[in-house]
């Protein structure tokens, strides 16, 4: 094969020629959870508003505003939130897009510069940035009226080739941090049935209830070390999801049932990939926007049937 051949079938990769619908279905999922992840993130933003600005240790882009008032970040919240809305349904989502995501960036980053470091939300962040960056509100938006077919491209296979990449990118680094830094000792299972001890004791310490799983297996150093060796395996793995087929559904089923897993262990929940949203750029999602629109013509017909009866 010629370089230029090399470099061609590159590209086709990077850039997959896909549906407008895929892309915008992954947009109006990733935003979807993204602005119900932000709702419910406002009464523990409003906690923090009133705490004592010393314990304020700004990360990330919250270092460059410092501590706000509370009606400033109030005011943050409702234009964010506003944003996140009218990128959702496609309206000037060349400006509300960007806004979100930097909005969403910055109200995550001062939530979490008051003590206590939530890793949850890094995944959820970097795709929202990519689907704001990305012509994702070419179809499923309001902002084109009667409904337009745009034609399969590759600029709509890009965007969703880069969440592919970022996601698998953030399991294989964990994976091989685990082995960076605990080596055999973390494959023994040893460090994992501490990590998991040391939880307990923690959320029995704070009052809050424990995951039953993890007390029950924390006597049973054995079963640590198969659990320990599935998550490298599993997260070093993570780049198989790349391909295609069954090697694909099997790596991203896997992934899911890890988190599963942690959370079942350790009362440790990652919203975002439980959901499941954190992995629907893998698949043809445009199909269960094609199912749903036959299934609301049928019924529409059938309302139109029973009316002339």
């Amino acid at each position: 094969m010629s370089p230029l051949a090399v470099v061609r079938h590159i590209d086709r990769w990077l850039s997959p020629v896909v549906p407008a619908r895929r892309l915008a279905a992954v947009r109006v999922a990733v935003l979807v959870f993204a602005c119900v992840w932000l709702a419910a993130m406002v009464p523990d933003l409003l906690v923090r508003a009133r705490l004592d600005p010393t314990r304020f240790t700004p990360v990330g882009v919250a270092e460059s505003v410092g501590v706000v008032a509370p009606s400033t970040l109030v005011l943050t919240i409702v234009v964010v939130l506003a944003a996140g809305l009218a990128a959702l349904v496609g309206l000037a989502d060349r400006v509300s897009a960007p806004v979100f995501a930097v909005g969403l960036l910055w109200l995550l980053s001062y939530r979490n510069s008051w003590g206590h470091l939530s890793h949850v939300e890094h995944l959820l962040m970097l795709h929202v940035c990519i689907v704001a960056l990305a012509p994702a509100a070419d179809a499923l938006s309001l902002r084109r009226g009667p409904p337009r077919e745009p034609v399969s491209h590759g600029r709509y296979g890009w965007p969703l080739r880069l969440l592919m990449l970022v996601t698998v990118s953030t399991y294989a680094i964990a994976g091989i941090a685990k082995l960076r830094a605990g080596g055999m000792t973390w494959l023994g299972g040893e460090t994992l049935r501490l990590h998991v001890v040391h939880e307990v004791l923690r959320m029995r310490l704070v009052g809050e209830q424990t995951a039953a799983v993890g007390r029950w297996l924390s006597p049973h150093a054995w079963v640590f070390s198969g659990m320990a060796v599935a998550t490298v395996v599993v997260e070093v793995g993570a780049p198989l999801a790349l391909l295609a087929g069954r090697m694909r559904t099997l790596w991203i089923a896997a992934l899911w049932g890890m988190h599963v897993g942690i959370w079942a262990v350790m009362g440790i929940g990652f919203a975002y990939p439980l959901s499941g949203v954190a992995f629907v750029a893998f698949g043809a999602v445009e199909r269960i926007v094609d199912l749903a629109g036959r299934l609301s013509a049928g019924r529409s017909r059938n309302i139109v049937r029973r009316a002339g009866r």
